[in-house]
């Protein structure tokens, strides 16, 4: 039998391990298969992120913005796009980069506009005014998605100011929250989450010690039990962007996150969490999988990986399939993705 790629082997055991980690009546196509990146695609995105006193991003173009949903609803499979919005672009401008995703994307694939409420500076600066969230809330009932929007922030409980009790108003039953760390409480207003899983996937330089007593997996099962207690459903990311596993003998955590030295997930890293996740999660709190698409874009555009020209967004934009240096965990994701898609259970052709 001729050996088959790394990244079909492990998609292959993964397909087994759903089949009977599922319930006969529960279809593998239903659950979510998402991504998180900007929706002005901005190759350096500073404005209402870091603060709010940067100039605004460049627009992308039609082209650039159908360029990207054909291969993020093509070959990268996504049912979901959570697209990240903070004061980047203009609201004009913003309300017509929507329309744009919204005209070329699928209608099957849904779109849920995903804000940034609060900055990362010192100032926890408040991103929107009152009188453009309302404006924004209303743009996106009407014209992107009438049931659900999003709230994005990687820190844990932060007080996301006036403007969650605007966005409730507008979405009493649809807020989800993005980026939610795992000793996070998820309560109302929020209605369901995707969760953070960084340290739990990468705590192991390999699969072996990952699967060891106090490494990653441990972890990450005891973040699915935790959750199985809530009423909240939950999507898990996937990780495609690993921290630095020279700095330790183990891959332990090395003390830094830095993007010049984050390495990509260790090749099955993602099979081997996804099957723990289908396995421990109780299934009416299970929602899917989701991809975290800006850490890589901000990873990937550091000078010792791709560069400014080969990041993510940028290979996006042009409609080029990426294949930089985090290609081998961004592929594991995308097969997984289409294997969900196609409600498939493939038997393994090789050994685990």
């Amino acid at each position: 039998m001729q050996p088959i790629a790394p990244i079909l082997r492990w998609a292959f055991i993964l397909s087994v391990v759903v089949s009977s980690a599922l319930a006969d009546d529960t279809s593998l196509s239903k659950l979510e298969r998402s991504y998180w990146l900007h929706a002005s695609l901005a190759s350096l995105p500073q404005r209402g992120y870091w603060g709010i006193d940067f100039p605004p991003a460049a627009k992308p173009s039609e082209t650039e913005i159908q360029n990207a949903a054909r291969l993020l609803c093509g070959d990268y499979a996504a049912s979901r796009l959570y697209l990240i919005y903070h004061n980047e672009l203009s609201l004009a401008d913003a309300e017509q980069v929507f329309t744009s995703w919204r005209r070329h994307c699928p209608q099957e694939v849904e779109i849920v506009p995903t804000l940034v409420l609060r900055a990362y500076d010192k100032q926890k600066s408040e991103v929107f005014s009152a009188d453009d969230l309302g404006r924004l809330a209303g743009f996106f009932k009407r014209a992107i998605n009438p049931a659900r929007i999003a709230v994005y922030d990687v820190y844990a409980g932060r007080d996301q100011g006036s403007g969650l009790a605007t966005l409730s108003r507008e979405f009493p039953a649809g807020i989800i929250r993005v980026g939610a760390q795992p000793d996070e409480t998820i309560a109302s207003p929020f209605v369901s989450a995707v969760q953070d899983t960084w340290s739990a996937f990468c705590h192991g330089k390999t699969n072996d010690d990952w699967q060891q007593p106090g490494f990653g997996g441990q972890t990450l099962r005891k973040w699915v039990e935790k959750r199985n207690t809530g009423q909240q459903t939950v999507v898990w990311d996937l990780i495609v962007v690993a921290w630095d596993y020279a700095a330790t003998k183990r891959g332990e955590y090395p003390g830094y996150d830095d993007a010049r030295k984050n390495m990509p997930l260790p090749a099955g890293r993602n099979a081997l969490a996804a099957q723990e996740i289908l396995r421990s999660a109780k299934r009416d709190v299970l929602a899917g999988f989701s991809g975290d698409l800006f850490i890589l874009h901000v990873n990937s555009r550091s000078a010792p990986h791709d560069g400014s020209v080969g990041a993510f967004y940028e290979t996006l934009k042009r409609g080029e399939a990426y294949r930089g240096y985090y290609v081998a965990p961004l592929n594991e994701v995308t097969v997984l993705f289409r294997e969900l898609k196609q409600n498939r259970l493939s038997k393994p052709v090789v050994a685990p």
